[in-house]
């Protein structure tokens, strides 16, 4: 039977080189982030579900946050005095974002504001022309390499305009290039 300094040699040993054999945490602080995706968006006020196009861009600031710049486009139709019209709404959003970045599959979330413009005037008040909104996104991501990942994210925004009533939903598919780590 070993005696208590022989088991703590053991433990302290079996420790070591556990800690010596360990892959080295892949969470990464100053990389940079370029992706883009496709999907589909979701105002309310009349606005029919449509194609949304984003591109983004991010900057590791620490290993659990980053900024991130989003930019997405969306084609909507909706009716006006019983006629069918076509609109395009554009959208930006600075954003910091806290990610769990030590796994392969990556979950994200983070807040920010978002600017609006419609192309052709909105039908309803629930919406101006340009208006700015607190935006939400969550994503998940996985890492199919080093430098790509692939992924789902959403991003729900309420304009200020009228606050609670009017909201858009985009959910994209998306792919991204990161380097710089």
């Amino acid at each position: 039977m070993p005696g208590v300094k022989t088991k703590a040699a053991l433990t302290f040993a079996s420790t070591a080189l556990v800690a010596c054999l360990a892959a080295p945490a892949q969470a990464f602080e100053r990389e940079w982030h370029l992706g883009g995706g496709f999907g589909f968006a979701a105002p309310s006020s009349g606005y029919n579900v449509g194609p949304a196009l984003g591109v983004h861009g991010a900057y590791g600031i620490s290993d659990e946050f980053d900024v991130r710049l989003e930019f997405l486009v969306s084609g909507h139709g909706y009716q006006v005095d019983g006629a069918e019209n076509n609109t395009a709404i554009l959208s930006a959003a600075p954003l910091l974002s806290y990610k769990l970045d030590i796994i392969s599959w990556i979950p994200h979330f983070g807040a920010g504001l978002a600017y609006y413009h419609f192309r052709t005037p909105p039908p309803s008040n629930a919406f101006r022309r340009d208006d700015l909104a607190l935006a939400f996104e969550l994503g998940l991501e996985y890492a199919a390499w080093r430098n790509v990942g692939l992924g789902i994210g959403a991003r729900f925004d309420l304009p200020f305009n009228d606050f609670g009533a009017a909201r858009y939903f985009a959910l994209l598919l998306r792919g991204e290039y990161r380097w710089g780590w």
